[in-house]
């Protein structure tokens, strides 16, 4: 009798965890690897160094230039993709279903052995550089970036991740060499795949990894944020629309809340349907974009409501927003939103699941922070149980005034 779980999960005697989550059928895989560190784990000396070594990680190896793995991943038709956050670091590539094991050997390489050559950690400085420069001069990102570090302080939540120029230009192959020596062991990585794949010949694969002596990897202690009483912060910059973002910290969210908390915030403003969409844009035309959403952290988590909008109506906006927030954190949702809300969010993550790269992303996600990954099926059965009472208690962790960023031509005389 055949397995009725697609997912398997093991522990490689290097402690190195590996987990399978096949898709009978697909004509595709997507290889993962997961390390528990980013920018929120980095003394402010090397602040973005995990976000540097992200960009060396695609650059090639020890023994591989980086037009060598490009011109490899391409002649297979593959996608090669890492992305940084606070508390992660991922690798990723998608290969047809013949090309697993070259995948699977190929970011080994890369995620071990990344190109710490003198001339690649340059090249990539510039690169990030004009990165940095991009976001500063994004006003939407400007105005995020400011209301993490006007809630969390000098805290590394509060940083951006990408670091800043100063310590990007001080990030050499030594220091870039030491903290993947530090966070890169087999303890602090998870890998993960999905698609066309079989379990027991993917962990012979990946054991291969295993050649050598290695650190731990394992992730050290993190030192929980203090949250800074509310503020207002105004970024006065030329441009046609002000950017508006209001946050409110909402403490740490375990399973359930953080399940109640997403689908409270697509209430809020996840889209079309939602009470921000409708006021701010569909009743008083204020604002194109306008949304809500929750970002989470393991021991911290922000709520955060965006707008982008005309001078003149900042402070109108504003108002809207709080409106709506107060009104859902006292009164609660109607059973009619929640069951909107419930829809779209198990609904949307169903959808995302028909694709390798998202149930890899999720089994690694999950075996990294859970101790060990669930079925996709199980993870959407928690969210269609999500009831009315726990969005209303997720709901009212927003009662506290919000911080409010400003950046754009903000008029003198407007109340934020």
């Amino acid at each position: 009798m055949s397995d009725p779980s697609p997912l398997h999960q093991t522990a490689l005697p290097s402690g190195r965890r590996v987990v399978t989550d096949a898709l009978p059928g697909a004509a595709s895989c997507c290889v993962v690897a997961m390390v528990g560190v980013g920018g929120r784990d980095e003394p402010a000396e090397v602040a973005g160094a995990s976000h540097f070594l992200e960009h060396l990680l695609c650059r090639g190896s020890d023994d591989r230039p980086a037009t060598e793995v490009a011109e490899a991943v391409d002649a297979c038709g593959g996608e090669l993709d890492a992305v940084t956050d606070r508390e992660r670091t991922v690798v990723s590539l998608r290969v047809p279903a013949d090309a697993l094991d070259f995948a699977t050997d190929l970011l080994g390489d890369l995620v071990l052995h990344p190109a710490l050559r003198a001339d690649e950690v340059e090249v990539e400085r510039r690169v990030i550089l004009e990165e940095l420069a991009r976001a500063i001069e994004d006003a939407e990102d400007r105005a995020h970036t400011l209301a993490a570090a006007a809630v969390y302080g000098d805290h590394p939540l509060g940083r951006e991740v990408i670091g800043d120029g100063p310590t990007l230009r001080r990030l050499g192959p030594d220091r870039l060499g030491a903290f993947h020596a530090e966070h890169y062991g087999p303890g602090g990585m998870v890998v993960a795949a999905s698609g066309a794949v079989d379990h027991d010949r993917f962990v012979e694969r990946v054991a291969r990894w295993d050649t050598g002596p290695a650190p731990s990897g394992v992730r050290g202690g993190r030192r929980a944020p203090i949250v800074a009483p509310p503020s207002t912060v105004v970024r006065r910059q030329s441009g046609e629309q002000v950017h508006l973002v209001l946050a409110w910290p909402v403490g740490r969210l375990d399973d359930g809340a953080r399940r109640a908390m997403t689908v409270a915030a697509h209430i809020l403003g996840g889209g079309p349907a939602s009470r921000l969409f409708r006021s701010v844009r569909d009743d008083h035309g204020l604002a194109y974009a306008v949304e809500a959403s929750v970002e989470v952290h393991s021991d911290a988590a922000l709520l955060t409501a965006y707008a982008a909008c005309s001078p003149s109506a900042v402070g109108r906006v504003r108002d809207l927003i709080v409106a709506e927030v107060d009104d859902l954190a006292t009164r609660g949702p109607s059973d009619h939103d929640v069951e909107v809300a419930v829809g779209y969010v198990a609904g949307s993550t169903t959808l995302a699941h028909e694709h390798p790269a998202t149930r890899a992303g999720w089994a690694a996600y999950e075996a990294l922070e859970r101790g060990g990954a669930r079925p996709a099926a199980e993870r959407i059965a928690d969210l269609r149980a999500v009831g009315r009472d726990e969005v209303v208690a997720a709901a009212r962790r927003w009662s506290a005034p919000p911080t409010v960023v400003a950046v754009g031509p903000v008029p003198r005389r407007v109340r934020l």
